[in-house]
């Protein structure tokens, strides 16, 4: 399975509770800002269309690495597709980010088919997982946000699965509404509270016990 990040703080969360989301524009884009304690450790900005969800995740390492992804998305707010290619460095006026590693993610039923191209050539792989499971790279809260999505049109109530781009394990997390506009995300003894605003965009969260605090620019 792809590595696709060198996971920093480990996360999986999931949501979806009725009444704080309504439907959005047809093109949505932005970013978050993830900070640890005082030090920044991620930005990501994203585009967001009703079949499109793209975006870049940086994260602020000392290899500098950053996951261009893009995912199709279906009518049931699920992604049957997505494509990660993961760089080493930054583009300047003398050199460009090296590439190191290419995935693609195809899910039908219960599984995931796992394409990765990397140092050791091309590799496939069947992953297990639940059907209508929603890809999880750490540290994407535009992933996170469409995974909202997906609780809400599945009508799923309490819990929503993951499948982990960063080891192909699915991960079932379970939700709890702390209001109109928050949500509280417990998987294993992680925990993270979310705010959303009235068109339900996730706005940002915190990880307290972990210091983090997540911001959307």
């Amino acid at each position: 399975m792809p590595r696709f990040a060198s996971l920093y703080i480990a996360i999986a969360l999931s949501m979806g509770i009725p009444g704080i989301l309504r439907a959005q524009a047809a093109v949505d884009s932005g970013g978050f800002v993830v900070r640890h304690g005082l030090d920044t450790v991620a930005t990501e900005r994203f585009t967001r269309t009703a079949t499109r969800l793209e975006g870049t995740l940086a994260l602020r390492n000392s290899k500098k690495i950053s996951e261009r992804y893009s995912a199709v998305v279906a009518p049931d707010a699920t992604l049957p597709l997505i494509q990660v290619t993961v760089s080493e460095g930054v583009d300047s006026g003398t050199t460009r980010a090296k590439i190191v590693q290419r995935g693609r993610v195809i899910f039908k039923a219960d599984s995931a088919a796992v394409d990765e191209v990397g140092d050791a050539g091309l590799t496939t792989r069947v992953f297990g997982t639940e059907k209508g499971a929603v890809p999880y790279l750490n540290l994407s809260f535009a992933l996170l946000e469409q995974a909202v999505r997906r609780a809400r049109a599945a009508n799923a109530g309490s819990q929503v699965a993951f499948f982990n781009l960063g080891g192909g394990q699915t991960l079932i997390a379970r939700i709890s509404p702390l209001g109109a506009d928050s949500l509280r995300l417990d998987i294993g003894d992680t925990r993270i509270h979310l705010l959303f605003d009235p068109d339900g965009r996730l706005l940002g969260g915190r990880i307290p016990v972990q210091d983090v605090v997540v911001e959307r620019k």
